[in-house]
């Protein structure tokens, strides 16, 4: 059972950007700072992360493999309190669904903290996310 989510710009609990869910959002989680390899984060609407796909490896000689996207890992041992945020999450982020017609979509991945790995829900939208404007640190509060 995944217990953890990755969050990288208006979910984590030190965004600057003013959006009226974030403060609610990450009432209650426990934060600690992480970073998503193989990803590049993009100043779409909102924050967007696009990470590297398998097929994406194989087609070119460039990789992803030196690109992090920096935020937190949300957690809580409460499982009906991390179910409850899920679940706001997914409203948050436009999830429906695997299949459905959402804003991001939503997958596990390998995310690192200081001192371990562990397997943690990423919000993302790599195939509709507009690649224009780049966040070269990976970091959401270094995007101006």
């Amino acid at each position: 059972m995944i217990k953890y989510v990755f969050v990288y710009g208006s979910l984590r609990p030190d965004d600057d950007s003013a959006q009226p869910w974030t403060r609610d959002a990450v009432a209650g989680m426990i934060a600690e700072k992480a970073r998503l390899p193989r990803a590049k984060l993009y100043h779409d609407r909102y924050a967007c992360v696009v990470l590297e796909s398998l097929e994406d490896r194989s087609k070119t000689k460039t990789s992803l493999s030196d690109s992090y996207v920096h935020g937190y890992v949300l957690s809580t041992s409460d499982k009906e309190m991390f179910k409850q945020k899920l679940s706001l999450f997914d409203r948050i982020e436009g999830y429906n669904g695997p299949g459905s017609l959402n804003l991001y979509d939503r997958t596990v991945v390998d995310v690192e903290l200081e001192s371990r790995t562990v397997m943690a829900y990423v919000y993302h939208g790599s195939h509709r996310c507009s690649k224009r404007n780049l966040i070269p640190s990976g970091d959401w509060l270094q995007r101006t």
